[in-house]
């Protein structure tokens, strides 16, 4: 899966920032609840990693609220990668690959932070556990990922998805870490002019390979059920429909708890 993964991103990569309406919503939040974490004190960072950092979105949010000596940068897709804007670290580090690969273990890493790419993994909870385990002492970790109710609109019609875990999952992985966290969850119902928009948006975020999405759209008429069944199950009064996501943000500190 991961092969397709880039592929898909690659696809989507020139269209991507544009596209990524509901993804800038959910970093908003994150970076909000960080700044919320960080006392005046926790500002300055020795080395921060960003895990599916893709365009950059997330890396120039965090990088304007912190600063941040050396960034580590990984995603499967180098035409995002490319994207990133410029740094306050002149000479971050790209790593093209899967995340779920590499170590961290020993680099010294005091800041871990990704948004909307966890949920890609087999096991995220396993991920995360193993990740903070690996960073440095005293370490700060602010992801979001997704929820059970994420694009729920599709899951109904297709009865098939991504497996989102839970929120009492989320919970009891983070209370095996044994350190201090936060986990905040909400949903977004983003509404788009018709079926064909919601298509298009999957299409340029590279989410179209997700499970619950219409991959078997391959005729006119195939095209003319989805929609017909879309807009009757989730249209408004004037035609427009919706899709839901379901963001989970995660604030972990590496302090034991006392």
């Amino acid at each position: 899966m991961t092969a397709s993964l880039a592929h898909q991103f690659d696809r989507a990569a020139a269209h991507y920032n544009e596209a990524a309406e509901p993804q800038r919503l959910v970093i908003d939040r994150l970076v909000q609840l960080l700044e919320e974490h960080l006392s005046k004190t926790e500002r300055h960072f020795a080395h921060a990693f960003e895990m599916g950092a893709g365009s950059g979105l997330l890396t120039e949010r965090i990088d304007q609220l912190v600063e941040v000596d050396h960034w580590t940068l990984a995603d499967l897709s180098p035409a995002l990668l490319a994207q990133v804007p410029r740094l306050r670290d002149p000479h971050p580090e790209l790593c093209v690959g899967d995340a779920f690969e590499l170590s961290l273990e020993g680099l010294g890493i005091d800041l871990f932070v990704s948004s909307s790419a966890m949920q890609w993994l087999t096991d995220p909870c396993a991920y995360l556990q193993r990740t903070v385990r690996e960073l440095a002492a005293q370490a700060t970790v602010a992801v979001s990922t997704f929820g059970p109710d994420n694009l729920l609109e599709l899951r109904q019609l297709t009865r098939q998805g991504l497996h989102y875990p839970s929120l009492a999952t989320w919970h009891n992985t983070l209370q095996e870490l044994g350190y201090p966290y936060e986990i905040h969850a909400e949903r977004l119902v983003i509404p788009f002019a018709d079926p064909l928009a919601v298509l298009q948006h999957l299409r340029h975020t590279g989410t179209a390979q997700l499970p619950n999405a219409p991959q078997q759209i391959h005729t006119s008429r195939q095209l003319k059920d989805f929609t017909k069944k879309y807009i009757t199950n989730f249209a408004d009064e004037t035609g427009r429909v919706t899709l839901t996501f379901h963001p989970v943000y995660i604030i972990i500190n590496k302090h034991p708890i006392i």
